[in-house]
């Protein structure tokens, strides 16, 4: 079945998601970097216009926010998802030290946030833009006129989020759909961004987050730094030397999965689904499951969810366009002329 829509739009050309649910929080002051680095698991070399994707964890490693730490000059704005802006100042100003000088604004109330998605979104961004964002590096960001973008995304295609004052917003949004209609631009809905998401294997605090795991157990260990004296230091050394019980595991089956099904091999229990989606691309559903160590390898067909087959398989499930797309080559007018392998792999 073909994609339609906003789905459509960020596989095949560009497509517009808000991003309410990101926390945005500044952190200035002379402690800003102390504070900062306090709560980061993640060693925090950044340079001004550089982002960190990380994560805050609670002093028992369990996972509080999916963060990106952006330098901004002295200063750190923290995009955030998981606690809202209100818990997140509150979390931050609870580690705060005595005599630190400290300033935390949520940016909620003043700012928001959407998204530019897809394998063309770097060529309707820079129309709208300006050329000069096409040289803005994966985890940079830069400032303009009343807007600051961050080329970052969680889909797997090319994403730049957009942080603009609430005032501006209306206009801008306006601006970006009317340039949009010369790349088929669409919005694209929050179910089907967290689908998108899913589609990529990229962690999602509201899903694999509930799952009350470390970064050990959900493949996270990329974003955390065992040497570095974080609030999460100890209780992640002690985790990792008693050594993960369970993996999150991307999974596939051609029948109905939902969170929290069990997961079987004969008659044993040996994990739980933790999220799962209908994948019209792939013609199956595609979800994560929490399995124990010995059964958590991909490529094994012999399970079962609710006596439904599963199979676990190496992530992602698609061979994203923006993964084929150079904006040195390509363009999005000229697209039917340019062959592009499947975006499923044998299809």
């Amino acid at each position: 079945m073909p994609l339609e829509g906003g789905m459509s739009a960020l596989r095949h050309s560009v497509a517009l998601s808000e991003l309410p649910h990101v926390s945005r929080v500044r952190v200035g002051g002379p402690g800003a970097f102390d504070l900062v680095n306090r709560v980061t698991p993640l060693e925090l070399y950044a340079r001004d216009g550089q982002m960190l994707h990380t994560l805050l964890l609670e002093s028992s490693a369990q996972v509080l926010a999916d963060v990106y730490v952006c330098r901004d000059d002295e200063q750190y704005l923290l995009l955030a998802e998981g606690p809202d802006g209100p818990t997140l100042v509150d979390w931050l100003r609870a580690h705060v030290r005595a005599g630190e000088q400290v300033e935390l604004q949520d940016l909620g109330p003043s700012h928001e946030m959407f998204s530019l998605g897809g394998p063309y979104a770097w060529e309707l961004v820079a129309t709208w833009l300006g050329m000069g964002i096409m040289g803005l590096p994966y985890m940079g960001f830069a400032r303009g006129d009343g807007w600051t973008c961050f080329r970052a995304g969680k889909t797997g295609e090319y994403g730049y989020d957009l942080l603009v004052p609430r005032e501006r917003a209306p206009a801008l949004r306006a601006r970006v759909r009317e340039l949009g209609k010369d790349f088929g631009l669409a919005d694209l809905d929050f179910a089907s961004l967290e689908q998108a998401m899913l589609e990529a294997f990229t962690f999602n605090i509201r899903r694999e987050g509930r799952a009350g795991a470390t970064p050990l157990e959900l493949q996270l260990q990329w974003r955390v730094s065992y040497e570095k004296d974080s609030i999460a230091a100890a209780a992640l050394k002690a985790h990792r030397t008693q050594g993960a019980k369970e993996r999150l595991t991307f999974v596939r089956s051609p029948e109905r999965v939902a969170a929290g099904d069990a997961v079987t091999l004969g008659e044993e229990r040996i994990g739980t689904a933790v999220n799962a989606g209908w994948s019209e691309l792939l013609g199956a559903w595609v979800g994560t499951a929490m399995l124990g160590v010995a059964f958590a390898h991909p490529g094994v067909d012999r399970y079962q969810v609710g006596g439904r087959p599963l199979q676990t398989m190496t992530p992602p499930a698609l061979l994203n366009r923006s993964l084929v797309v150079n904006p040195q080559r390509h363009a999005y007018r000229t697209r039917d002329k340019d062959v592009f392998p499947p975006l499923v792999p044998g299809k």
